[in-house]
């Protein structure tokens, strides 16, 4: 992981993209802060997993079915229909 200034990725952004093989991430900053993070996407990337893990409301309703589990009662896998 990399971490550098929203100053610099705007002047090496070809360079950062090319280097992501190697540093597999960028923290780019702003004010000295953690603003965005760039990441490589290769063939084996699921996209659409990734993007959900960021979105606040997935986790709300995950840790929610969670919860609901512990109180009912998880199913288990074998238990499921074919």
């Amino acid at each position: 992981m990399k971490i550098e200034s929203l100053r610099e990725v705007k002047a090496k952004l070809s360079q950062l993209v090319r280097e992501l093989e190697t540093h597999r991430a960028v923290v780019i900053t702003k004010n000295g802060r953690p603003c965005a993070v760039l990441l490589p996407v290769e063939k084996e990337t699921d996209l659409e997993s990734l993007l959900l893990a960021q979105r606040k409301d997935f986790w709300e309703l995950f840790d929610r079915a969670h919860r609901e589990g512990q109180v009912k009662g998880f199913t288990r896998l074998k238990d499921l229909p074919k």
